[in-house]
């Protein structure tokens, strides 16, 4: 496309000045009268020039080199806490947080950011003290899913319960990641046939606005039984609308899934699968680490609640 063309145009002019800057830095070098110490320093500067126009080719290979599908094409990244209770959703909370901060520093633009909230209850030295049930966000930019896709899968993180006390042993849990393209080719258009909306009483501890009222809303999508059901808001209004743009984004999945099914079992990615159950990274705190289970390799931070803040 135009951007990618663009970025092309300009890393190349990039080069060209480069090796401009190198040729005449080396006549400098080939000077038999010339300076000792104007040769040294042309020497480092061809070395820093060198290391330049590498990185810049690298760049310019990337953009070359056929993409696979959908590589191109915006994403949407959806957190969810797995094992570990409050634990987990506190932990799925701190991982959605840093890749939203992530993209951003990567010059990514984040959209239709749609959390489900999960009151933990206490503060807490870490990064959240609330938690998640579930969270989701557009991404948009250049070559943005190619970017993000092995990012899908299980993070695990190892510590001392934030929910318990300092004797409490330390603690397994886990939250799960995943990354889908937004193609241009995939709509979803759901007729107002297809769907069948109940409204029922929300279920829950109690509390003002729960078990009082007809305020839950459950919708089912009759062509695949899909049922989903939402409850996270107050008005009738408001949770029919998040309980379609969770069947909307679960329909989304089956369709991409259904799509990518037969490029998925012809060939096995070298790196990960981007399966949503494949555990692809551990977030130790006590011991400050972070391991990489897919290239098997561990590397130690000065603070892991810095690192997860970025």
């Amino acid at each position: 496309n135009f951007a990618e063309a663009t970025t092309v145009e300009n890393l190349l002019s990039d080069i060209k000045s480069s090796l401009a800057d190198r040729t005449e830095l080396q006549l400098i070098i080939d000077d038999p009268d010339g300076d000792i110490e104007m040769v040294k320093l042309a020497q480092k500067d061809i070395e820093s020039i060198d290391a330049k126009c590498n990185s810049l080719i690298k760049q310019v290979k990337e953009y070359l080199v056929p993409k696979e599908k959908y590589d191109s094409e915006d994403a949407v990244i959806e957190v969810v806490p797995g094992a570990g209770g409050q634990e987990a959703s506190m932990f799925a909370e701190e991982i959605f947080n840093m890749y939203i901060k992530y993209v951003q520093d990567m010059g990514f633009s984040v959209g239709a950011v749609n959390m489900s909230m999960n009151s933990v209850g206490k503060n807490s030295k870490f990064s959240s003290s609330s938690g998640i049930t579930r969270a989701t966000a557009q991404i948009s930019g250049i070559n943005v899913f190619g970017q993000l896709k092995y990012e899908t899968g299980v993070h695990r993180v190892q510590r001392v319960p934030v929910t318990g006390t300092k004797n409490d042993r330390l603690q397994t849990s886990t939250c799960s990641v995943a990354i889908l393209p937004k193609p241009r080719n995939i709509e979803i258009n759901i007729p107002d046939e297809d769907l069948k909306f109940e409204f029922v009483r929300s279920s829950g501890a109690g509390g003002q606005g729960v078990n009082t009222t007809d305020s839950a809303c459950r919708v089912t999508h009759i062509p695949t039984g899909t049922i989903v059901k939402c409850q996270e808001e107050r008005s009738q209004l408001q949770n029919k609308k998040r309980a379609l743009e969770k069947l909307h984004y679960i329909l989304y999945e089956s369709e991409f899934n259904t799509i990518t099914s037969s490029v998925a079992s012809s060939r096995k990615l070298q790196i990960g699968n981007m399966n949503r159950n494949e555990k692809i990274r551990t977030y130790n705190f006590p011991r400050h680490m972070l391991s990489e289970h897919r290239v098997k390799m561990s590397h130690k931070f000065p603070s892991m609640v810095a690192f997860l803040y970025g």
